[in-house]
């Protein structure tokens, strides 16, 4: 009970400390903001993320936060533009903070806003199955979804949070995750800078990330086996 008091504790505090970054930085550079989220391709993005000076790694990872949570600018964008201002290696960890810190925020937005859907629902078989499914395939349904395109990053946040999934599993499963999308969508910012593209390189991450998603489903498969076995 302890330990549970205590992560909401941190969740709240952090979800202060950021809301009150958020609004600084908003207050203090609304017009130049407002350019960046309606940033139509990562080379206008570069050309206006260079005005911010050293504050340009923070403002990329509000960036990512705030496009988790309200969705302006697609998190691809911002990726490319990353790898475009400081290559790919530095620039795929810069997107991978951001990324981790967006994915948290819409989290723990769901988990505080999640309370009055949690007490209606908590009695219905739906949620004791949903329940028991983030328990049980918690992390590999969150390290799919993560790798999976054409689903919502900011819906599984939202949606993990809502169920109370362990915060730890979670945050696992999402930093595995988004390594691939991040790291292919780097690459590509930072090799159409330099004017040329390495296929090869775009295709070892498309390859991984297909590689990791074809390890979880096989997993859940041969899991829901022994439990038909059992």
């Amino acid at each position: 009970m302890a330990r549970s008091r205590g992560w909401r504790w941190a969740l709240l505090s952090a979800a202060i400390l950021l809301g009150s970054a958020l609004l600084a930085v908003w207050i203090g550079w609304s017009e130049t903001i407002d350019r960046l989220v309606h940033a139509a391709s990562p080379e206008e993005l570069v050309a206006i993320l260079r005005t911010f000076g050293g504050w340009t790694p923070l403002i990329s990872i509000l960036l990512m936060v705030i496009q988790s949570i309200l969705a302006p600018l697609p998190g691809s964008v911002i990726a490319a533009a990353n790898g475009a201002l400081y290559g790919v290696w530095w620039g795929t960890l810069l997107s991978w903070a951001g990324g981790m810190a967006g994915g948290w925020a819409t989290y723990a937005i769901g988990y505080w806003s999640g309370k009055p859907l949690r007490r209606r629902w908590r009695m219905t078989g739906l949620w004791r199955q949903l329940i028991a499914v983030g328990a049980s395939r918690g992390f590999w349904i969150v390290l799919i979804a993560r790798m999976t395109p054409i689903v919502s990053l900011d819906f599984i946040g939202y949606l993990a949070g809502i169920a109370r999934l362990p915060l730890a599993t979670y945050l696992l499963a999402n930093a595995i995750g988004i390594i691939p999308g991040i790291l292919a969508y780097t690459l590509i910012g930072s090799e159409l800078v330099k004017g040329r593209l390495l296929s090869w390189e775009i295709g070892a991450a498309l390859l991984l990330m297909v590689m990791l998603f074809a390890m979880g489903r096989r997993w859940l498969q041969s899991k829901d086996a022994g439990r038909i076995i059992d």
